[in-house]
């Protein structure tokens, strides 16, 4: 069993009196940064990227993540909570969604190519993990956790 997702937070702090310096190692290159706002109780993503790593980092807000490992017919899905100022990686072929507890805002950084109109073509493909007749149980989950 693989990781599903890596949740850090960032590392080195340093903050003085002009606030707070967080640092966070990523493991290749970024060409791509995408600022995506989120408003409570939507869902985002319920997909998979074949090749291209997801890299996220929360900046305001909160977010249960759902994955599973599309490589092993057997794995369970899997959730866990994402707090502002975490990092989250998922592999490639980890179907991912997020369901958001908060208004949020995120940043999205990509090593390759994401455009729109290639949607469910090349980079990202669809996948549900979470519909309206389970998103509640996962946000049950979030609030008992």
């Amino acid at each position: 069993m693989r990781d599903h997702e890596k949740i850090s937070q960032g590392e080195k702090p340093f903050e003085d009196s002009r606030g707070r310096i967080d640092n966070y190692e990523l493991t290749e290159p970024i060409n791509l940064v995408g600022l995506i706002t989120s408003k409570k109780g939507s869902v985002r993503a319920n997909h998979y990227h074949p090749q291209q790593e997801q890299k996220c980092i929360l900046i305001e807000g909160e977010y249960v993540s759902v994955t599973k490992d599309l490589l092993d017919k057997n794995e369970e899905v899997q959730t866990r909570i994402v707090k502002k100022g975490d990092l989250s990686v998922i592999p490639p072929t980890v179907a991912h969604a997020m369901i958001f507890l908060e208004d949020s805002i995120f940043i999205n950084l990509v090593n390759g190519e994401r455009e729109h109109e290639n949607y469910g073509v090349t980079h990202t493909l669809p996948y549900e993990l979470v519909n309206n007749d389970n998103k509640y149980k996962f946000i049950e989950y979030a609030q008992n956790s």
